[in-house]
């Protein structure tokens, strides 16, 4: 199927972020005092923009072909979906507002920060492992060639409207400045 192919380089990326988020996690739960707020701020904003901003929309169009094909969309694997969307969302917001206030000198809020990346770490891969063993075959049961095609024009007016095509290097080197910073932890 198409559509997988066209987002697996976009699953590749999420997957080593949420190896380097999960390990910064890791590291502040140890207790580690070289953790800092920067780490988790930087991810924040990744999450926000290329996850929340691009992913999550490409998410929007194949969950709407479901629902186009029948699938309930409040139910099933699209509400599966669209909750772990929100939880993943939420749970980044809590983070990032934690983050601000221990980088103010609130030193409780570390806890948080780690509770808050741990949770959506762990529900972003149950999403993207839900995505991959469920969501794209039913897509490839459900779909007709037309409507493969109207989904993969969709993921490309994503990806050229908000000019991701020359953007793409800057989420890898977020990803690379947070597994620099990650390393000088340990």
């Amino acid at each position: 199927m198409r559509i997988a192919k066209l987002l697996r380089s976009d699953q590749e990326m999420i997957l080593r972020f949420l190896d380097t988020f999960g390990g910064g996690a890791a590291v502040l739960g140890s207790g580690n005092k070289r953790a800092r707020p920067g780490f988790f701020i930087i991810a924040a904003a990744f999450i926000h923009e290329y996850i929340e901003e691009i992913f999550f929309r490409k998410e929007d169009l194949l969950m709407k072909a479901l629902v186009d094909s029948g699938f309930s969309p409040d139910e099933g694997p699209v509400g599966a979906l669209k909750n772990e969307q929100k939880k993943c969302r939420e749970a980044a917001e809590l983070m990032l507002s934690a983050a601000k206030a221990w980088q103010a000198g609130e030193e409780a809020a570390r806890l948080d920060v780690g509770w808050e990346a741990s949770e959506y770490t762990s529900t972003l891969r149950q999403h993207m492992d839900r995505l991959k063993n469920l969501i794209f075959p039913l897509l490839e049961q459900n779909l007709s060639p037309k409507d493969e095609h109207k989904i993969i024009e969709g993921l490309n007016l994503i990806l050229f409207e908000g000019g991701m095509k020359d953007e793409g290097d800057k989420y890898v080197r977020w990803i690379e400045s947070l597994e620099d910073e990650l390393s000088e932890w340990k």
